[in-house]
């Protein structure tokens, strides 16, 4: 029974350590719970088997562990896993640069409250103050924020 428990502790820290390493950035609860794992398995060999065979058992889990984490990370295991997808899109920061508060223009959607409108032949999303406008109605710009433009519709 001894040796399934320290086998188990010996799995699951090399299980933590290597979901540390391979999935998770940094130091986390994974890793600290793996390291605590391996050590109490060690622990508990010096306490059921005694002094040499402690010395033993913890040589080779050593050697084990080296040897497990080597080949995860050298051998291509975790080609299907990882992403090779790069992000490169951007944020537009001045689109908004050529519009000014007061300038006027026609809705091109129904705004309920977000919706199209036309400025200076340009579709914009916007956002209306009120919480409907139809198509086709003149609306005045009120507000600029960095994400949205704050319309009214003119009467």
């Amino acid at each position: 029974m001894e040796i399934v428990i320290l086998g188990i502790l010996l799995i699951l820290g090399i299980l933590l350590i290597l979901i540390e390493i391979l999935f998770i950035p940094g130091t986390t609860i994974f890793g600290i719970f793996g390291v605590i794992s391996i050590f109490s398995s060690d622990y508990l060999a010096f306490q059921y088997f005694g002094y040499n065979l402690g010395v033993i058992y913890s040589i080779l889990s050593s050697f084990i562990i080296l040897i497990l984490i080597t080949y995860s990370l050298k051998s291509n295991t975790w080609n299907k896993l990882a992403l090779k997808k790069i992000h490169v899109d951007s944020v537009d920061k001045n689109k908004y640069d050529n519009l000014k508060v007061g300038d006027f223009g026609i809705t091109t959607s129904s705004l309920k409250p977000y919706g199209k409108a036309l400025f200076f032949n340009k579709s914009y999303e916007v956002k209306s103050e009120e919480n409907f406008i139809k198509e086709n109605k003149k609306i005045k710009i009120i507000n600029i924020l960095q994400d949205k433009i704050l319309v009214k519709k003119i009467k």
